[in-house]
């Protein structure tokens, strides 16, 4: 009895000592996904991926994310044309020409909530917004419409509405924490 009492006490401490393992895991249904705004429920490389790039995004020069990205194993995308340069291509399209909109939009999505994505290959990667992996976008609920208007606005969101899928900027990160896209666009 005194073993048992001793053991609920050590359990309930480390509840208390340990809030960072807070987050019950995520239940992806197969070729589905789920969404959430749990970042305890991420795996832990991906909630490292998560701040890096926050604290990019925080920084307020772009040149920040290129570390970031040399240290993949396989560069970003960041746009469907592949560029040489990876943050002059983000700089070109920031409307200040510096990267600080571009990373402004980086900050905005990776505060939002998230999509646990199942994958073919059985491992799960994750996207910033959850609205980017809806298949139509066209009849969102008015809960997902306020996530959608403090991504981007209301009126750049009804422009991309009528294409029927989220066209805006998005981020894409595996489960090892590979950062996969930071993209735009089709």
């Amino acid at each position: 009895m005194i073993k048992l009492l001793r053991a609920s006490v050590l359990i309930l401490l480390a509840g208390v000592t340990m809030p960072a393992l807070a987050g019950e895991p995520l239940v992806i249904p197969d070729e589905g996904f789920v969404v959430s705004d749990d970042i305890g429920a991420l795996p832990a490389p991906v909630r490292e991926k998560r701040e890096a790039l926050i604290a990019a995004a925080r920084s307020g020069d772009i040149e920040q994310l290129r570390p970031l990205f040399a240290a993949e194993p396989v560069p970003p995308t960041v746009s469907f044309g592949e560029p040489e340069d990876a943050i002059a291509y983000l700089k070109s399209e920031s409307a200040d020409g510096a990267g600080v909109e571009i990373l402004a939009i980086l900050r905005t999505l990776l505060d939002a909530p998230y999509a646990a994505v199942a994958a073919d290959d059985g491992v799960p990667y994750f996207v910033w917004p959850y609205l980017a992996a809806y298949e139509d976008i066209s009849a969102l609920k008015p809960s997902e419409l306020v996530d959608a208007y403090r991504v981007m606005g209301h009126a750049k969101f009804e422009e991309m509405r009528g294409l029927g899928t989220w066209f805006y900027w998005r981020v894409y990160v595996g489960a090892a924490g590979d950062l996969q896209a930071f993209v735009a666009g089709d």
